[in-house]
């Protein structure tokens, strides 16, 4: 199975929520896991915000098993339409984007994020969790 995690799902890893085990639970199944460059960042800040000092070295460690998606030019488009089309923030635009871009790999999108949760089930993404409120 391959995950593909927004930050709202990676940083859950590392710093006790709602979700968590559930994160670390399907990671541990999975055969890949993906996430936009972009994810990075907002990984290791909402990980230095929320986790134990040592959690953003913990996270910078583990990011070599994460399959990078590099912002590119025809990403970077999609991403704006489907920010207009689907009123998402840049970011949540870049990381929906991203996953399109692996569709043919039948990813799990992996977020907690209502908005960006909704527009992936628009686009047909498989979700995790299933549902959202």
């Amino acid at each position: 199975m391959t995950l593909y995690l927004d930050s709202s799902a990676l940083v859950k890893r590392y710093v006790k929520e709602v979700g968590s085990d559930s994160v670390i639970d399907v990671m541990g199944r999975a055969s890949a896991y993906k996430m936009c460059r972009v994810g990075f960042v907002e990984t290791v800040r909402a990980v230095a915000r929320g986790g134990e000092p040592d959690d953003v070295e913990k996270m910078e460690g583990d990011w070599s098993r994460v399959d990078v998606i590099e912002v590119d030019r025809a990403l970077a488009e999609h991403a704006a339409a489907l920010a207009v089309s689907h009123r998402l923030r840049t970011l949540d635009a870049l990381h929906l984007a991203a996953a399109l871009a692996i569709a043919d790999e039948e990813p799990t999108f992996v977020t907690w994020d209502a908005d960006l949760h909704r527009a992936a089930r628009e686009q047909g993404l498989r979700t995790l969790p299933a549902t959202l409120n």
